[in-house]
């Protein structure tokens, strides 16, 4: 097994026992997960700490690339372009949901939301400059739409999951409301 397979491999053990099991991340139980030594994992990772952001990062790190392809489409307006990124987390949260949910909520992993941040504002960021092109809004007000669209957006995704809401229903909406906020702050 290459180096690479063998680190996903430890990362799929380690994904493997926070969706099978609530008890914190050990090397010891991510070796008996993987079926290697006990020892193997302390010479891929640092710490339990690296393992859970490696595994948010090998999720979230494809669903930004092709945000920012989504984004940089000039073919796509606005709406597409809304329409289409929440779509890639609802496809996402199918997939990976409840290891998104167990790595970014047990607190068990102080370093990982440092990475939650960073990505956070990232994407702040990342829609904030579109904002700026595809409407003239000023740099200020751009920021502070694209964290308004940035946290809506996971707030509408978290009442799809709960409420069981119809995903495309839910988007749709968004987008609209999305569109008139940008709407109203665009510079005259």
């Amino acid at each position: 097994m290459t180096r690479e397979d063998r680190h996903a491999s430890l990362l799929d053990a380690a994904a493997g026992l926070l969706i099978a099991d609530r008890s914190p991340l050990t090397f010891e139980a991510i070796a008996e997960r993987a079926g290697v030594s006990p020892t193997l994992p302390y010479k891929y990772f640092d710490s339990v700490d690296q393992v859970a952001n490696d595994l948010y990062q090998r999720i979230v790190v494809a669903i930004d690339d092709e945000t920012d392809d989504i984004l940089a489409d000039n073919e796509r307006d606005f709406e597409d372009k809304v329409r289409a990124s929440l779509h890639l987390w609802v496809d996402a949260l199918r997939q990976d949901g409840l290891l998104l949910w167990r790595l970014s909520h047990d607190g068990a992993h102080p370093s990982l939301q440092q990475a939650i941040d960073t990505r956070r504002e990232r994407a702040v960021e990342v829609w904030a400059q579109m904002l700026e092109q595809t409407f003239s809004v000023n740099a200020p007000d751009a920021r502070l739409l694209a964290g308004s669209l940035t946290a809506g957006s996971t707030a509408i995704l978290r009442r799809w999951l709960v409420d069981r809401l119809d995903h495309n229903e839910v988007i749709e909406r968004f987008v609209v409301l999305a569109r008139a906020q940008a709407d109203a702050m665009r510079s005259p």
